[in-house]
This record gives C-alpha cells, structure tokens and sequence, in this order.
C-alpha cells in the first residue's frame, strides 16, 4: 500500500455506500456485508490509505474558534472541556481571528498532529471554504453556533430567532412599543435569525418597525457600542427600551447612558442576549443561549459519531430562555 492519504468521503462516494460504513469496515466491523467490505478494501489498496494517522488519531478533539477573547465563548469551551475530560480526551483550542489564512493553517497543523474530532464555530462567508474542507477531512466535524451554508453538515446550535422572539415579547408585555434594535455583523447567521424574531414578534403584535430605530455595529464588541449609543442619544430618537444583540454591546450601552445621566431602568429598558458570564454583575437581562450545553452536545455529538452510535447527519437546536435581572421596566 503507498501512503497516499485520502479521505474516508472519497472511498464513500467510489464504493457508493456511506461513509460510516467505510468507518465500520476500517475498524473491523463484522455487520458489513462481505461483498461491500471486498469492495471497500480493494479501493482502499489500489488507492492507498494512511489508516494510522486518519483513523487511529489520539484522544484529541480541535475546537476552533473566530475570537477566544469573546466572552460569549467562555461558556461554550467550558461545556467542551469538562465533556471531554469526563469522557478521557483532552482539546486543542484555537483562534482564527475571522482569518481564513490562519483557519487554513491550523487545519493543516492540526491534521499532522492527528486529533479525533473538530468542533468549529464558522467565520464569516466561510461556506465555500469550508465544504471544501469538508472533502479534505476525514474525522467528525461539529459546527457550533453559527450555521454554514452546506448541506448534511453536523450542527449544534440554539434557536436564535424564538430566543429573540421571546426577548422582544417580554418587553412589549411590559409596554414598550419603540424599541431601538442594536445589531451585530450581519454576515453571521446568528444575527440574522435574532434579528427575524425581533421583527416576527414587532409584526406579531401589530407594531411597525421604524428603521431609524435599527443600528449597526461592524463587530460584537464594547467600544462600537458605546460610540452606537452616544450617536443615537444625541439624535434625540424617541425610544423606551433597547435589545442589544449580544451581551458585550450592552456594557458600552450602558457606558454611554451613564455619562449622559440616563437611567437602566428607569428611563429606558434594556435587554441582552447571551447571558455572559458578567452580565449578571450589571443586573442585566438577557437570553441565555444555553452556551455550555451547546459545548457539551458538540463533544457528545464528535463521541457518537465516533463510536457510530449515530450515523445520520446531526442537527441539535438547543432552546434558550429569558433571564430576568433588572434592567428593564414596565411602563
């Protein structure tokens, strides 16, 4: 046999059969059919297999995600690193920086290396870069949070539009009609389904959206935010409550009213989504997106398609709820 590394995908699609029957046949599995299994072999000879580094990887799983200084992303690493000791493997972390150069890097690093699983929370109009990827790879990949545009990919995830729904019910349950929308990337999927529940729970409830009230940020971050929020005090809009689409945004919101001597919540309400680990330090309240459970699905998920307890395509879309603190009001 030459060493000539290919993909179990590639042997899938010559022998016409699914790619966790060609894993069943690699690791001796008694079930397949013996005419499949010949099949199967005789492929992986004439072609060459490097059965070593692609199916015997150590007990490492690679997670990869756009920015380790992200807060939202401290629950989800540690769901992913307390599942994966519990269940003997140990993880890779990674940041890409929305850089595909850097993302192309640490797949070939980490290939070399040999690790069992990726978990991967996807950049930015990555689809096409990374259905190339997914002929390249010959291991579990989990798609975490934000979704890609590809078809039969393994995704754990959370409901983001009825989690922006629900946000945005609560707080016209407690009267609030002109609400201000602060928005993220809209690149991210993420973003785009929280924006859709904002708007299918305004229209739901008979109130017309007024697009002066929807602001943007070219990133998730505190110090835009800030800068948003003091642009749109000084524009003397006429608004009662504020749903931020991400947790981080509301500390340069609050920031900013602060040093204009408005109140949360007294003279407007404010509402979050994420529910990071310091939002309770500010009485925020905000969706949680249930970020540790989606890291501990994504490693469960790597472990079953691992051991084949599962052979379909993975697709977990986790519930989220409302935590209420006290930064909103009834008017």
């Amino acid at each position: 046999m030459n060493d000539k590394k290919i993909t179990l995908t590639y042997i899938a699609k010559k022998a016409n059969v699914s790619v966790a029957t060609v894993s069943r046949v690699l690791n001796g599995n008694s079930s397949v059919d013996e005419k499949i299994k010949n099949k199967i072999n005789k492929i992986i000879n004439s072609d060459g297999y490097n059965i070593k580094k692609t199916i015997k990887n150590k007990q490492i799983i690679s997670v990869i995600i756009p920015d380790i200084t992200n807060p939202f992303f401290a629950n989800i690493i540690e769901g992913i690193e307390n599942t994966a000791n519990l269940y003997g493997y140990h993880i890779i972390l990674s940041q890409y920086k929305e850089n595909k150069d850097i993302l192309n890097k640490y797949f070939r690093d980490i290939t070399k290396i040999g690790v069992s699983g990726y978990i991967i929370v996807s950049s930015t109009g990555s689809s096409e870069y990374f259905n190339e990827i997914l002929t390249k790879v010959s291991v579990p990949i989990i798609f975490l949070d934000r979704k890609v545009d590809i078809e039969n990919i393994n995704y754990v995830g959370s409901d983001n539009e009825i989690g922006a729904y629900n946000a945005t019910k609560y707080l016209i349950d407690l009267g609030h009609k002109n609400i201000i929308y602060m928005a993220g990337p809209q690149d991210i999927s993420t973003e785009k389904e929280r924006f859709d529940g904002f708007i299918k729970a305004l229209n739901d409830n008979d109130i017309d959206f007024d697009n002066t009230k929807y602001k943007k940020v070219a990133n998730f971050n505190f110090e835009e935010s800030y800068i948003q929020m003091k642009d749109i005090i000084k524009s003397k809009l006429d608004y009662t409550a504020i749903f931020s689409a991400c947790d981080v945004m509301c500390f340069g919101i609050k920031k900013a009213t602060e040093e204009y001597g408005i109140s949360i919540p007294n003279d407007i309400s404010l509402i979050g989504y994420d529910n990071i680990p310091f939002s309770s330090m500010i009485g925020l309240t905000t969706v949680s997106s249930q970020a540790y459970e989606m890291g501990k699905n994504a490693v469960l998920s790597v472990l079953n398609i691992i051991s084949e307890r599962i052979t379909d395509n993975i697709n977990i879309v986790l519930q989220p709820n409302i935590v209420i603190r006290n930064s909103c009001k009834k008017i």
